[in-house]
């Protein structure tokens, strides 16, 4: 179990889950039955079997039962036309965005020359460096006052 991450381990150890894993068939076949005839029947089935009695005789005929599945068709298919129009635009507006970065990165190199663009390329890591050092930082002394309550 080391192989697992931190909290699928306590989730494993867990006395409900150990219990579970320990249970026998038949046990929980009892407790499920159980579950099935004081819960499930009397709450869920039997009035939905009522209400679908009682609702029967007014069955639709095949036109509507048609008309819904072309107007399903064709709204599945307008939602598929509009979910690739959204999708070409986020894609070329990614496009767009690296490319154009890509270009303004060889632009500023070739302006100031690589010397210049490497010192400028250290103090920019240095900053996202400090960044990220100061927000793991962060972190961890959140972790240790939400531990220490």
């Amino acid at each position: 179990m080391e192989f697992l991450p931190e909290n699928f381990q306590t989730v494993l150890q867990n006395p409900t889950f150990t219990y579970l894993q320990s249970a026998t068939q038949s046990h929980l076949m009892s407790k499920l039955t159980h579950l099935r005839t004081m819960i499930v029947q009397p709450y869920l089935i039997e009035p939905l079997s009522e209400f679908m009695a009682s609702h029967s005789s007014s069955t639709p005929d095949l036109l509507t039962i048609c008309l819904l599945a072309i107007i399903l068709f064709i709204s599945l298919k307008i939602l598929g036309y509009a979910y690739r129009v959204v999708m070409f635009w986020v894609t070329l507006v990614f496009r767009l965005v690296f490319w154009g970065s890509l270009i303004a990165v060889g632009y500023h190199i070739y302006n100031v020359g690589p010397e210049k663009s490497y010192q400028d390329f250290g103090w920019l890591w240095g900053v996202l460096y400090g960044f990220v050092n100061d927000f793991q930082e962060k972190g961890k002394a959140a972790a240790a006052a939400y531990a220490a309550n």
